[in-house]
């Protein structure tokens, strides 16, 4: 988390990047800012569902997923050149907005588990957007999942496209071969219709 958070910092501070710019409208952002905010609109729920349930553990396993596999691992790794391009375009802008609202989000989903990293990133974003009165994340209102932005086919598209992309890293070092070199072709087993939509939409 807190990688993910220096990445941000470092390239927010470079681009004077305030986080009070006028938002991009969510529908106006390419397919991967909307998709990690459906995931980070689902984690809310998940995790409001299980804390109201008294059962903490799978909460926080849920925001440990999140942040590693699909914030870290995924939407960081696949947007890099937007956070390295030149001018502070539209594009750009929304890759900004989407990761702050994430880091945000996610801050104040782990304040009962991590308390004291969530407040440093909290305060920390806060004292650059001023988007909050609270001098504490432990003062902030918990977030509330905006259903509007969740999509289940498209989370269902992209979580098809992480497993082939961790099986096929497993067969290249499975048989030696470079993640540089490059494959003439891979062969997936579609099991019915829905799979194949599903890979035909992420094939690219």
């Amino acid at each position: 988390l807190y990688n993910t958070y220096s990445f941000f910092a470092l390239y927010a501070n470079i681009d004077g990047f305030t986080g009070q710019e006028a938002e991009v409208p969510v529908a106006e952002r390419p397919e991967i800012d909307r998709w990690i905010l459906s995931e980070l609109n689902t984690l809310i729920k998940d995790v409001t569902k299980y804390l109201e349930d008294y059962d903490p553990t799978p909460a926080a396993r849920c925001i440990d997923q999140f942040v590693n596999e699909n914030l870290s691992n995924w939407y960081v790794r696949l947007n890099r050149r937007r956070f390295w391009a030149g001018a502070m375009n539209e594009d750009k802008l929304a890759a900004y907005q989407t990761l702050y609202t994430c880091l945000e989000t996610v801050a104040k989903l782990a304040a009962p588990f991590a308390p004291f990293i969530s407040e440093r990133i909290f305060c920390d974003l806060n004292a650059m957007s001023g988007r909050h009165a609270e001098s504490s994340v432990h003062l902030s209102q918990f977030p509330v999942a905006d259903e509007t932005l969740i999509n289940s086919e498209l989370e269902q598209t992209m979580d098809i496209a992480q497993r082939l992309s961790s099986m096929v890293l497993a067969l290249r070092r499975k048989v030696n071969i470079k993640v540089r070199q490059p494959l003439t072709k891979i062969l997936i087993p579609v099991l019915d219709p829905d799979m194949a939509r599903h890979i035909e939409a992420v094939k690219s």
